[in-house]
């Protein structure tokens, strides 16, 4: 992991710590809760440009990817039954196959509002909802044959679609999908070269919710 990439986590993990000590002390009646999640994810494969920073001739790169993998945690605020509003850390991994071999990171922290509709079903247990969210991010390039490339700060966002099941007036499991994005940015690399690129994917996930 990466110098940016401790920074987000740690930077998650005290946020997630913080909430979760909040919650504890005000006593919300439920308000609050905490959320994990994992799931697959499939990036889209793109046009790069690879530059010489000290002049010379720009190469046109494509990135192509494996399936790879999503993890995340979040803490939320229900401000009523519908509404809420949650900060959020997520990791995802990709391996690079045909022209670059290697693999491909994001770190990011997003802020995500959730519009749930009404409880379906005989007791009103299935909840399905949708959201976006934004947020900054970076990218973690590693080729096999170019070595890292990195970039921190990038604007992110996402979107958000899925279906919660109330196991208990507590628990939550629930489904999603995702689109997530980060704008194109220039992630410096080694021996004065630099790579222009972004990062998108489609998620699907699999999550656990505990209220307060």
């Amino acid at each position: 992991m990466t110098g940016r990439s401790r920074f987000f986590a740690a930077a998650a993990i005290a946020t997630l710590a913080a909430g979760a000590g909040a919650a504890s002390a005000q006593g919300f009646g439920g308000s609050f809760y905490l959320k994990g999640f994992g799931g697959a994810t499939w990036p889209s494969g793109e046009e790069n440009e690879l530059q010489f920073l000290g002049g010379g001739t720009d190469v046109d790169v494509k990135l192509d990817y494996d399936t790879g993998y999503v993890l995340g945690v979040a803490v939320g605020y229900n401000y009523t039954p519908n509404i809420g509003l949650e900060l959020e850390y997520g990791f995802r991994q990709a391996d690079l196959k045909g022209q670059v071999s290697g693999d491909t990171r994001s770190n990011a922290v997003m802020v995500n509002a959730i519009y749930r509709l009404d409880g379906m079903g005989a007791d009103g247990a299935f909840q399905p909802y949708f959201g976006a969210g934004i947020g900054g991010a970076n990218i973690d390039l590693q080729s096999e044959d170019d070595g890292s490339f990195d970039s921190g700060g990038l604007f992110a966002w996402q979107l958000i679609g899925g279906v919660g099941y109330r196991l208990t007036p507590d628990w939550t499991v629930m489904g999603e999908a995702r689109w997530y994005s980060v704008n194109s940015g220039s992630l410096d690399g080694a021996d004065g070269f630099s790579l222009d690129s972004g990062f998108e994917s489609f998620d699907l996930l699999l999550g656990a919710a505990y209220s307060f």
